[in-house]
């Protein structure tokens, strides 16, 4: 089994229909947040991450409220990314 070509493969999610354009960096951050979230019991939507900034303000709250620091750590920094303005 050959294996993928990353860069062709980042390439390809970079120009996803949902319009969203991140870095590396900022996709492993996003991909952080999911599977925090997902230890914590909650599902999310990554298109709607994107594209509904209540939703994203509820899931960041949410995360904010955590008594996991690694979460409520990743969350802050995904709220930056997103560009939202801060939940307290």
């Amino acid at each position: 089994m050959q294996s993928p070509n990353c860069s062709v493969l980042w390439d390809t999610w970079k120009g996803a229909s949902d319009g969203v354009q991140w870095t590396p960096a900022e996709l492993l951050l996003e991909v952080d947040f999911k599977w925090l979230m997902a230890g914590q019991g909650c599902w999310i939507d990554p298109v709607r991450l994107h594209q509904d900034p209540r939703y994203a303000a509820d899931c960041l709250g949410t995360a904010l409220q955590s008594t996991c620091e690694p979460l409520r750590s990743c969350a802050t920094c995904l709220q930056e990314a997103l560009g939202l303005a801060p939940i307290y």
